[in-house]
């Protein structure tokens, strides 16, 4: 009785160690087996369908242009594209480069996906705002695309008004429209239970950008853009900020590059929210297509995620 009660003590601690090893192992195995997912996400305002963009015609209209958006697209290969200004080419132009899956809400706004969309999702208005549920994998994501108002001209505005004053005429047009597009987009994501990714023209400078050590290159003032603070206050982080964290490294923008006396700004943005996501990398698009000009009064943005 005492060798039998021995051998069983002495028995334990090897079932365990052999239990230890096999999940071990099998843990490795799994991991080996399970990559982390990555997505390609690009946003891009293409400028009235695409068809400005010639250098030697001074950005007149010429559907020849649209093949540099195309050319543009296919060098960057997103899997995902949130479009704005559609218009007349956009859809022709993401078939072209491939692109099984779109939806388009308005004249304005198209998302453009190579995975499918399982859903369609009405936000705001149409013309501002659209989105979409796509399976990536298996992996579901809420993805929202918009476009705020032109106005007002803060390029121009930001010679002379004060930051109070820039600040207060985006509460009359963009803080009023992404106040209710983030209501909306909010409820969506409760209801469904899934991450969101969410692109597109801003029209309005980032308060992460015009900060105390940039503000020589900002008429000398610091802005706490309102719309960007907004989004951050609802949890919402911006892909290429992350990427990027130092303003001083990066004060490349998506607008105002082909002005002689305008600020470049980054004015477009992919920002996410979710515990699925992270971003890998992010930068705005700045190399001309092979043979073509990067023909949009718009840089692209290209974030690329990872999937936990």
């Amino acid at each position: 009785m005492l060798l039998r009660k021995f051998n069983i003590i002495i028995m334990k601690p090897r079932v365990f160690i052999f239990l230890f090893a096999l999940s071990f192992l099998s843990f490795t195995s799994c991991s080996q087996k399970e990559p982390l997912k990555e997505l390609k996400v690009m946003t891009w305002n293409i400028w009235h369908g695409g068809l400005h963009g010639s250098k030697a015609g001074h950005f007149e209209k010429d559907t020849i242009n649209t093949l540099n958006v195309l050319k543009v697209i296919r060098q960057n290969d997103p899997d995902i594209i949130f479009m704005q200004e559609t218009y007349c080419c956009g859809m022709e132009i993401a078939k072209e480069a491939g692109y099984t899956y779109s939806w388009r809400s308005s004249s304005n706004l198209s998302i453009h996906s190579k995975y499918p969309i399982t859903d369609t999702l009405n936000i705001y208005k149409p013309f501002n705002s659209q989105g979409v549920i796509i399976d990536v994998k298996g992996e579901r994501i809420i993805c929202v695309n918009l476009w705020l108002h032109y106005l007002p001209d803060f390029f121009n505005d930001i010679k002379t008004l004060s930051p109070d004053s820039l600040i207060l005429g985006e509460g009359k047009t963009r803080l009023k429209e992404i106040t209710e597009i983030l209501k909306e987009v909010d409820s969506l994501q409760k209801e469904y239970a899934l991450p969101v990714i969410m692109g597109g023209d801003f029209n309005s400078g980032s308060h992460l950008d015009w900060g105390e050590n940039t503000k020589k290159w900002h008429y000398n003032k610091v802005v706490e853009w309102p719309v960007s603070k907004l989004i951050a206050d609802y949890g919402f982080t911006d892909s290429f900020r992350e990427a990027n964290p130092d303003p001083l490294k990066t004060m490349e923008g998506t607008w105002g590059f082909l002005g002689d006396d305008i600020i470049s700004d980054r004015i477009d943005y992919i920002y996410y929210r979710g515990g699925k996501i992270k971003t890998k990398s992010s930068r705005i698009v700045m190399d001309d297509p092979p043979g073509g000009f990067f023909n949009s009064d718009h840089r692209a943005i290209l974030s690329v995620f990872y999937l936990k």
